[in-house]
């Protein structure tokens, strides 16, 4: 593993380093949605969705969702949790909305 604490020192100006662990992919009728499991220099993991849904309620995705694990398999069932929390197969007028930091590599 890479010492991220060591790498954000190198300049002042870099606020943060976190380091991708794992990439995965999910389908959640029909929809593809990207994960990526990143560490942070605290050891901590974390998850990235490359989208999220917004029913038709239109209640905020992000509301109350924890996002720091200590370990990968947790921060991917997290992941996993978060992409079909507010998903409902029955919600007319809901979709899915692409996460634009979500950078693809």
């Amino acid at each position: 593993m890479l010492n991220l604490g060591e790498l954000e020192e190198l300049h002042a100006d870099i606020q943060s380093v976190h380091e991708i662990v794992q990439s995965l992919k999910a389908r959640v009728d029909g929809q593809e949605i990207g994960i990526r499991i990143c560490r942070n220099a605290n050891g901590h993991f974390f998850y990235e969705l490359s989208h999220t849904y917004r029913g038709a309620d239109a209640a905020d995705p992000e509301v109350g969702v924890v996002n720091s694990f200590d370990s990968a398999e947790e921060a991917a069932k997290g992941a996993l949790r978060s992409a079909v929390l507010y998903y409902r197969s029955m919600d007319e007028g809901g979709r899915w909305h692409r996460n634009d930091s979500f950078l693809i590599q």
